[in-house]
């Protein structure tokens, strides 16, 4: 009877402390299926980005005649690093995903292991126990007993501990086959990582090659001093053409509105001597149709007024970190700032950045704002300027532009395509940010995600 109580006792013990479930498996699984997402993304993005280095690769062997093929290929070389290292960057990133994964699968494996230790620990105790204590028939535990309820109440324990070692035996295959399972998964992202580490350093021996080789055309671009100087002396006054293009524009478009404003505000005067001169009529009818007729406040349809301005400066400001890039893509053939050349060996104040896009890619506005100019500018191309309250951004180098002056946008309206092979400077877009008098570096503005 005692060695009978201690097995009842044994099996509720067990019973009750149940088993360990794994109930982060789920968890893992979804992370891990996120992870593996986010590497099949960043191959798409790395396929899209060498199809358009294999466009410049094919633009670099076009060109005719010896200086400017070597000052376009130089060109459509700079835009060819940039986009290599943003695949090189995009590699990390991927390997990056997958060194998690393997962390990911790491911990499930040691939670599995866990798991089954703890198992086979409490299926080892109930063996231990029966083969210390000897192992009682079943019927003869059922035969002795003292009454018909306690036969019911042992043959009732019976089945359940019978029942519970079959499913600790099975879970024990369970998880040794789910173990195995996330070992070939180990295996295949240390694979992938293997394969990821020596694509990227092809990457990076391409990427030096076609360093090299740009380093050679600067040798070859600085020997024709003459044409060098000419082209840093057109480059210099494009530049400078720009600025002042840009300040004469806001000063005209300033004049103009406060023209319209004071033009506004005459008819507003007028218009009230006329409201109460109206209402001093006699006859009933006139003076209600004198009344209803300037009754409604002046207002202009097509410049913004000062209130407008203000909330669109205010919300750009507040924008700062949060921009929406102006076309899909984010790779920086020419960034901004006074920049050594290294053709020249001399600095160019650059006002704005040059975004690497495929030909004719759509531009979109980055905010709410006023178109207030659109025209050519010597360098640049054809440009749409926006107004944003003082802010003013610049969308140059367009192939086609779909927005006329003097109207409105919103954030994320198409307003023309980047351009393309025939444009003045490629397949790219020039945009930059200036604050009243000065230019600002437009990248900390734009998002990051």
């Amino acid at each position: 009877m005692i060695r009978y109580g201690l097995f009842i006792l044994l099996f509720s013990v067990l019973l009750w402390t149940g088993l360990p479930q794994g109930v982060q498996a789920q968890n893992y699984e979804n992370i891990r299926r996120q992870l593996q997402e986010e590497q099949e993304t960043a191959q798409s993005d790395i396929q899209a980005l060498r199809q358009q280095i294999i466009g410049f690769e094919e633009q670099v062997s076009d060109a005719q005649d010896e200086y400017s093929r070597n000052y376009e290929e130089y060109q459509n070389l700079q835009r060819e690093i940039a986009l290599r290292n943003a695949v090189i960057q995009t590699m990390e990133d991927e390997r990056a995903s997958i060194l998690q994964e393997l962390e990911v699968t790491r911990n499930q494996i040691d939670d599995l292991t866990q798991d089954l230790e703890t198992i086979i620990e409490n299926y080892t105790s109930s063996l231990t126990y029966l083969y210390k204590h000897g192992r009682i028939p079943d019927e003869v535990i059922l035969l002795s007993s003292s009454s018909f309820n306690q036969m019911l109440v042992r043959s009732y324990y019976l089945k359940r501990f019978e029942e519970y070692r079959q499913k600790q035996a099975q879970q024990i295959i369970e998880l040794q086959d789910e173990l195995k399972v996330r070992e070939e998964d180990i295996e295949r992202a240390r694979a992938r990582n293997r394969e990821n580490i020596a694509e990227t350093e092809q990457e990076r021996e391409v990427l030096q090659q076609r360093m090299d080789e740009q380093e050679r055309r600067v040798a070859r671009l600085r020997r024709d001093h003459e044409r060098l100087q000419q082209r840093l002396n057109a480059t210099r006054n494009e530049v400078e053409t720009m600025e002042n293009t840009l300040s004469e524009l806001i000063e005209e478009e300033t004049r103009i509105r406060e023209a319209e404003q004071q033009r506004l505000e005459r008819l507003e005067q007028e218009r009230l001597r006329r409201l109460a001169n109206a209402e001093n009529i006699r006859s009933r009818r006139e003076r209600e149709a004198q009344v209803a007729r300037y009754s409604t406040p002046v207002e202009s349809s097509e410049m913004p007024t000062e209130e407008q301005l203000a909330t669109l400066e205010s919300s750009f400001e507040d924008q700062r970190g949060e921009l929406p890039w102006p076309v899909s893509s984010r790779v920086v053939s020419a960034r901004f700032g006074n920049r050594v050349n290294p053709v020249y060996g001399t600095s160019i104040d650059n006002p704005g950045i040059e975004i690497v896009t495929e030909p004719r890619s759509e531009v979109r506005s980055v905010h709410d704002g006023y178109v207030f100019a659109v025209q050519p500018i010597s360098g640049f191309g054809n440009c749409v300027f926006v107004k944003h309250g003082r802010y003013i951004t610049v969308y140059g180098n367009m192939s086609d532009i779909t927005v006329g002056r003097n109207t409105f946008v919103e954030k994320g309206d198409v307003i023309g395509t980047s351009g393309d092979e025939d444009s003045l400077k490629g397949n790219s877009l020039f945009f930059m940010i200036r604050d009243q008098n000065t230019n600002l570096d437009p990248e900390p503005w734009f998002t990051s995600r």
